[in-house]
């Protein structure tokens, strides 16, 4: 019976990217690259983060961010948004342009009130990944990248080795 090699066993090094590059040494592992954009060292992490895992034959495959990232609600509850919006307009009707803009990300001033909270309700902003969950998204971004590796076409070296 012929037994295969763990797909993992592909993987040399990860590298963790944050909006700076502050990172540039490799990583041994997918934890480690994680703690990177998960410490205080890390740059606008919740705006652009990748790791991407390095093979020994030259390929990279990046980990989808869906595994870095989790999307937190902007308001817990209909009554937050709904004062939230009431105290928006209350600073936009007394206040300068600049309090009349404010929020305009979140929910657009020039709409009825209760679109506003319908908008604002929907709205979420990307956070890091807790480190308190590390143990199960590294579980996770191992089976997922070794599904990743075997579904790889095979590497032929018919093209040479990557010169990169």
């Amino acid at each position: 019976m012929h037994t295969q090699a763990d797909p993992l066993d592909q993987v040399f090094a990860f590298r963790a990217f944050d909006f700076r590059n502050r990172f540039p040494a490799p990583l041994p592992s997918f934890r480690a690259a994680l703690e990177c954009l998960q410490s205080e060292d890390a740059y606008l992490p919740d705006v652009d983060a990748e790791i991407r895992a390095y093979l020994k034959d030259g390929r990279s495959i990046a980990i989808p961010n869906s595994f870095l990232w989790v999307e937190h609600k902007q308001f817990g509850s209909l009554a937050e948004a709904q004062s939230w919006v009431q105290g928006r307009q209350d600073r936009a009707a007394t206040g300068s342009t600049l309090d009349r803009l404010s929020g305009s990300l979140i929910a657009n001033p020039d709409d009825p009130f209760d679109q506003q909270v319908r908008d604002a309700m929907a709205k979420t902003f990307t956070k890091m990944v807790s480190s308190a969950d590390n143990d199960a998204v590294c579980e996770s971004v191992e089976r997922w990248l070794t599904e990743a590796i075997a579904a790889l076409p095979t590497s032929n070296e018919a093209g040479g080795p990557n010169d990169d």
